[in-house]
Parts: C-alpha cells; sequence; structure tokens
C-alpha cells in the first residue's frame, strides 16, 4: 500500500494460510513473507515481481531478519531449521537444527543471529559460519522474540521468566519471575 494514500500498489495471493508477517529490506528493494505451504517469497518492493521461493519441511509462522551487511535474510520453520538466505535469490546459505520448531522472529545484531525455539533454549548463530555459537535453555517453550539492548539479548519464556543474557557468551546475568 501507499504509505500517504492507502492505495494499493501490488498483492500477490498466497497459495495457503498466512500467519508469517512480511518483512521489507530497503537496501535490497525486497519484501520476504512466509506461508504455510513451507515455502518463503521473495518479492521486488516496488513492483510486487516474485523474485523467488524457498521451499522448507516445515510451515514459516514468523517474521524475517535481514542481515543487510551480508545480504541475508535469516528465519525459522516449524521443520526445526534456521535457515538463512541470500537476500537477493533465495540461495541457501546456512541450515541449522534445533529440537522443536520456531515459532518467533530471529534477530541479527552485528555478526550474530539469536533465535528462540519451541525446545525451550534461545540459539546464538555466527552468520558467517552458520555455527551455533552458545545457546541458553529456559524451563519452557519459547514463543517470543529476542531483543537486545546493549550487550545484552532479552528474552521470555512460557515459564514466566522474562531473561537477560549475555549477547556474547549467553550467560544468565539477570531474570524477571513474572
Amino acid at each position: 500500500l501507499d504509505a500517504l494514500t492507502g492505495d494499493k500498489k501490488w498483492e500477490y495471493r498466497m497459495p495457503g494460510l498466512t500467519h508469517s508477517s512480511p518483512a521489507y529490506s530497503e537496501k535490497g528493494n525486497i519484501v520476504v513473507c512466509g506461508c504455510n505451504d513451507f515455502s518463503v517469497y521473495g518479492f521486488n518492493a516496488r513492483t510486487g515481481a516474485l523474485l523467488w521461493s524457498f521451499k522448507t519441511d516445515g510451515e514459516i509462522k514468523e517474521s524475517f531478519a535481514f542481515d543487510e551487511k551480508r545480504g541475508q535474510v535469516c528465519f525459522g520453520s516449524f521443520d526445526s531449521y534456521v535457515y538463512i538466505l541470500e537476500t537477493k535469490t533465495g540461495r541457501l546459505i546456512h541450515k541449522i537444527k534445533t529440537d522443536e520448531a520456531i515459532y518467533s522472529t530471529p534477530l541479527v545484531h552485528g555478526d550474530l543471529a539469536y533465535v528462540a525455539s519451541l525446545d525451550k533454549n534461545i540459539y546464538c548463530i555466527n552468520l558467517d559460519t552458520g555455527a551455533v555459537v552458545w545457546k541458553f535453555a529456559t524451563n519452557a517453550r519459547i514463543f517470543a522474540s529476542p531483543e537486545i539492548i546493549g550487550d545484552k539479548v532479552y528474552i521470555g519464556s512460557n515459564d514466566a521468566r522474562l531473561y537477560e543474557l549475555d549477547a556474547l557468551t549467553g550467560k544468565n546475568t539477570a531474570f524477571f519471575q513474572a
């Protein structure tokens, strides 16, 4: 939609139910959106032309995080994997296994991505190598998306806690029990 007038600029009918929120990269001029048909779609932000699609083995329920420095987009799937794709082409760069589906939006900060999983863990992933730098276990499933303030990552869990973690080590530095 045109932000000033509300006029429709373009539309695309997804092939399945769509719970995912679209994400926009101004630098890449791309909109990325996931679908319950197990696929992610990349669109030209100005024209709506479909640029690429990428198939996973699970539904895509959450949104996406762009790594503008590397030209990558990061997301999770209900197939228990974190995917890192090339933004322009949809080419797979890294595929990282978790132990359960992913229902939260990743956070990209510097050279790292933080991704929460329904396996009760938050994962810190090196964007260059795809390696898990650290993971932190909570006591319940995580639907929340991580946030970073300074050098701390914050994540809420269904154990009624808001955790404060050191962004580089994953060490639990504080929590709030609701």
